[in-house]
């Protein structure tokens, strides 16, 4: 092998400069021919896709103007086309105070009914009897990282668009399923298709955190909907909120009890041994500060899921978070210390994820327990989903009591729990606490 390189070396430095100019302008070429390429394959399935994506949207029958928008693309012979959820819920949830209607490349419109949802994975169909037989091809979400995709949609209400970007697979710590997807997804491309290289649906637009990172339904999710579609009757006086409930119930009875049945993980957060990221759903970030100037101590620690379910515009359940502070006194006396510590162990934290429509005031109790040996006061707080009554959020505070210069403060939220499953949660969380020391030192 290295009788060759040196042979290969010797054949390169033979080439005079006009071969090496000439094979450098070859290479130039064939560059910038693949460059291309690449350039006009978003063209291309633009050239033969666009026409099966449509803008999705809400009319208020009070004022005939859109009250939501989004995208979508028909995807049987038969008029069915796939949305997100969140693009049609105000329908959904007010039937008989707006309806949807949808838009062609042509700009013909028509009007839809709602078929079938899926509130978990953000999914819709919604279906037309006036729709050519022409439609998108379903694929498969599972390609190899790195792989180009394009996603389309209507973004800002300006017009159908291509965006390419990057297939990063499945997100792996996430509660609910979802792809990565390196592109740019702007408000309005909500529903719309993620194509393969053949044009082929891969995924549904569904989200964006912006800087080109955003997140796709997998398309399998769709085909099971439309499988229920073709098993279940079509019914348009359907009753959406039982509907609903029944999935999130089914939903948070799943994982839950997979939390419940997993061994959690614990951190350290002062003298105490607590859950730390109990499943790998959580993410856990901390800090601490020594505050010199108030002769005081403090570390915390805030663990969540990053899953939210979206129900309604400004309403969304199904997430959990959970936060622990260590107070430690550098001087304080008893007094100033307790005064301290009650700023800490406010009531209740206000985690804003619904209106006054949605949810009752929190109702909250209190009582002194003994948690891992040592003297504590809780705070239960819950407050009912007004319009799916078996669902609470629920606020549980704890605070550690038997020290006069140091305390564990800890804090839960769990959205959309019935009481059996936050009553399960809840105990399990506090039967993990564990001191590190006695009460005698």
């Amino acid at each position: 092998m290295e009788i060759v390189n040196k042979l290969l070396l010797f054949v390169i430095a033979m080439i005079g400069a006009q071969v090496r100019h000439v094979l450098g302008i070859a290479l130039i070429f064939l560059f910038a021919t693949y460059a291309q390429a690449l350039t006009d394959e978003a063209e291309g399935i633009y050239g033969f896709t666009h026409r099966h994506v449509v803008q999705v949207r809400v009319i208020d029958l009070a004022t005939g103007k859109k009250a939501s928008l989004g995208s979508g693309f028909q995807f049987t012979p038969d008029g069915h086309i796939a949305t997100n959820f969140h693009v049609v819920a105000e329908a959904v949830q007010a039937p008989k105070r707006f309806r949807v209607e949808y838009i062609l490349h042509d700009s013909r419109a028509g009007r839809a009914d709602i078929l079938d949802v899926d509130v978990v994975h953000d999914l819709a169909i919604i279906h037309s009897r006036e729709l050519p037989k022409t439609h998108l091809v379903l694929g498969y979400s599972d390609m190899a990282k790195g792989a180009h995709i394009f996603s389309m949609g209507n973004p800002l209400d300006l017009g159908m668009s291509i965006v390419e970007g990057i297939y990063n697979g499945p997100m792996e710590d996430s509660l609910y399923r979802k792809i990565l997807f390196s592109g740019s997804l702007n408000p309005g491309m909500s529903g719309g298709p993620a194509l393969d290289r053949e044009g082929k649906v891969i995924g549904i637009n569904v989200a964006t955190a912006g800087n080109e990172i955003s997140f796709l339904v997998p398309v399998e999710y769709l085909e099971k909907l439309y499988a229920h579609v073709l098993t279940a009757p079509f019914t348009a006086v359907r009753n959406w909120q039982e509907y609903i409930r029944e999935q999130l119930t089914q939903n948070q009875d799943q994982y839950m009890k997979r939390l419940l049945d997993a061994p959690w993980d614990s951190l350290e957060v002062g003298e105490a041994n607590v859950p730390g990221e109990i499943l790998n759903i959580f993410k856990c970030w901390g800090k601490s500060e020594d505050k010199e100037s108030e002769l005081y101590h403090y570390a915390h620690i805030n663990c969540s899921t990053s899953d939210d379910i979206f129900l309604s515009p400004g309403f969304s359940t199904g997430q959990i978070l959970y936060q622990y502070i260590w107070v430690k006194s550098k001087g304080l006396n008893s007094f100033r210390f307790y005064n301290l510590y009650e700023r800490y162990f406010e009531f209740p934290n206000p985690y804003e994820n619904a209106g006054e429509d949605d949810v009752t005031n929190f109702q909250c109790a209190n009582n002194f327990v003994n948690v891992g040996g040592r003297d504590a006061k809780v705070l239960w707080c819950a407050r009912q989903y007004k319009k799916i009554p078996n669902l609470y959020d629920i606020n549980f505070s704890l605070a550690s009591t038997d020290r006069f210069d140091r305390g564990l403060l800890v804090e839960v939220v769990a959205l959309g729990l019935s009481t059996a499953n936050a009553n399960n949660f809840v105990r399990k969380f506090m039967n993990t606490i564990q001191w590190q020391n006695s009460l005698s030192k």
